[in-house]
């Protein structure tokens, strides 16, 4: 494993690294590490990945939907058996 050093690294940046690594649980060093192995990774979003398989863009025919007539509550027809 290679080591780095950082210099003149502002101190609010210090404190929200802190301050995450707190709310992680972890330590400044670990969050450090993480920080930087997620700025490295290339992380494509989801749309992006589906543009690249389909492409462009996709026409589907899609079929004919038919409606079915609206139900009438108070018709002798829809009425329970008594």
């Amino acid at each position: 494993m290679a080591n780095l050093s950082i210099r003149r690294l502002d101190e609010e940046t210090v404190r929200r690294l802190k301050v995450r690594a707190e709310r992680e649980g972890v330590s400044l060093e670990e969050t450090v590490r993480r920080v930087l192995r997620s700025a490295v990774v290339d992380e494509e979003p989801l749309g992006g990945l589906i543009r690249r398989i389909v492409g462009k863009g996709l026409d589907l025919e899609l079929a004919q939907r038919e409606l079915d007539a609206p139900i009438d509550f108070a018709s002798d027809d829809y009425l329970p058996d008594r």
